[in-house]
């Protein structure tokens, strides 16, 4: 049953444009905390772990709270636009709250109770941290669930997702490079935090810009059925979304990939710094600002850190790259494949990724150190694309066994419970680099120690991979089913 796309080319460009902010507002602080914060500033890891973790329950519930406000909102602009122009101005504003932390507050007397600068300065990071992951949600809830609504077919659905990823890949190239960047000698003296509040703004302008475009050149189309379709209330909703078979399927794998992800993030830094990376001298692709398209093989003495910020950059331009490549070929053979099946693929290329880190971090090759986040994130960009198109067509299920179009709902439920997992295993992995006894500025780990980080970062992800293969295969909404429920929405609405 192929069907004509329901949105213009220029209408995709825009939504899909949208990436750009999304990939920088979920991705710059979580790739650089530890670095700037931690290691630059000398917040514990534990309180970062809780800022990080306390957030994401926070942001989870706000997900749930907006999705809804955008399935119930009925104005001339539509249900999704105005809330994705008033929360890309406000994610804008406070992204660069964040890296203008304090970085040292004197002692002080607040209500009769003494506090020291150390506590003052970790409940501005908690606090600014938590209001950030709120106003994500304002605009990240109505971009998402514009997305599901925006293509009616089967395969559109993921061509549409392949297309906003494209633009997150190529954004990617920033994000990898930013730690590299914050220490520019030449530019703010090779302070890492002086380096991250330039930085700060900069990005925050970006996703300013990228976050408004969808609120001001995609149409929402008019569906004469949602705007006579009753608001649902909040419970209602959010009972009758976790009634769904299907949908609890898709979120137990999604759960999965994401514990994979987030708890070996935290500790690939310190791999990469305390083991791969060592001071002396490198060889290394040189590159300054001020001749941005001239690079050149030189050798150079470099501390630890910062040969592990030339990894990022080296990671950050092919990964996204292949990543690029990889989106492509999804999005050609999207309609030749079940997604089922192509999820199932990326999701075993990535325990490959995996696997091969305990054979490609070595001190001794340490360009060989790239490879593994590559490998990883050539399989997971498989999956990405697929997460928002299964989600769709779990809402054509919805339609047909309820009549209502709840899209920011589902967008919301598929948000909190990614961030309850990245909430969980970010505390956990936390509590895991206090184990191993970072602590304080500029840590010194033993060997046994990060013998113990290389072997947790191949044998949990494995095993939470394996997770995701298994629940997937039990996904009941193959490539026939989804079209067999839209011909009877089909039939439906044409009876009424």
């Amino acid at each position: 049953m192929e069907q004509k796309s329901s949105s213009t080319g220029f209408q995709k460009f825009s939504w899909a444009f949208g990436g750009l902010a999304e990939n920088l507002s979920m991705n710059v602080i979580p790739s650089l905390v530890y670095n700037i914060f931690q290691i630059g500033m000398g917040i514990s890891p534990f309180v970062i772990g809780v800022a990080m973790s306390a957030s994401k329950f926070i942001e989870g519930f706000s997900d749930t709270y907006f999705g809804n406000l955008s399935d119930n909102t009925r104005s001339k602009y539509g249900r999704r636009r105005p809330w994705i122009f008033v929360g890309a101005i406000l994610l804008s504003l406070v992204f660069i709250a964040v890296w203008f932390t304090p970085r040292q507050v004197n002692d002080m007397q607040i209500m009769g109770m003494a506090l020291s600068g150390k506590f003052l300065q970790s409940a501005y990071f908690i606090g600014i941290i938590s209001i950030f992951y709120i106003v994500l949600a304002i605009w990240q809830m109505p971009f998402s669930a514009l997305g599901l609504e925006m293509e009616t077919d089967y395969t559109q659905r993921t061509k549409l997702q392949t297309y906003k990823l494209i633009f997150s890949y190529v954004i990617g190239v920033a994000i990898g490079s930013l730690y590299l960047i914050t220490q520019m000698k030449e530019v703010w003296g090779g302070d890492e935090v002086v380096g991250a509040r330039h930085v700060g703004v900069i990005v925050g302008i970006i996703i300013l810009f990228a976050g408004i475009v969808p609120a001001l050149f995609c149409r929402e189309h008019p569906n004469a059925e949602i705007q006579k379709q009753e608001k649902v209330p909040f419970w209602p909703s959010l009972i009758e979304t976790f009634k769904s078979k299907p949908f609890i399927l898709l979120m137990m794998s999604i759960f999965f990939i994401f514990v994979a992800l987030f708890f070996m993030l935290p500790l690939l830094q310190y791999i990469s710094m305390y083991h791969v990376c060592t001071d002396g001298i490198h060889t290394v692709l040189d590159w300054s600002y001020k001749d941005p398209l001239v690079f050149s093989i030189k050798e150079k003495f470099l501390t630890h850190k910062e040969l592990a910020g030339y990894l990022g950059f080296y990671t950050a331009v092919l990964q996204p790259t292949t990543q690029i490549i990889t989106v492509i070929f999804v999005n050609r053979f999207a309609g030749y494949f079940d997604k089922r099946t192509i999820l199932i693929s990326g999701a075993t290329v990535t325990i490959l990724g995996y696997v091969s880190s305990w054979f490609l971090f070595t001190p001794t090759a340490h360009v060989l150190g790239v490879l593994p986040p590559v490998i990883i994130n050539i399989g997971l960009a498989a999956c990405w694309p697929l997460i928002g198109s299964f989600t769709a067509d779990i809402c054509d299920y919805d339609e047909l066994k309820t009549g209502a179009r709840r899209e920011g709902m589902y967008s919301a439920v598929c948000g909190f419970l990614i961030k309850l997992a990245i909430a969980l295993v970010t505390i956990i992995a936390s509590a895991v680099l206090i184990w191993v006894g970072i602590d304080g500025a500029n840590p010194v780990i033993s060997a046994d120690k990060i013998m113990d980080i290389r072997i947790m970062y191949v044998v949990i992800p494995t095993i939470a991979m394996l997770g995701t293969i298994f629940f997937i295969w039990k996904y009941p909404l193959t490539k026939a089913k989804v079209f067999e429920i839209q011909e009877q929405l089909a039939v439906k609405r044409q009876s009424k």
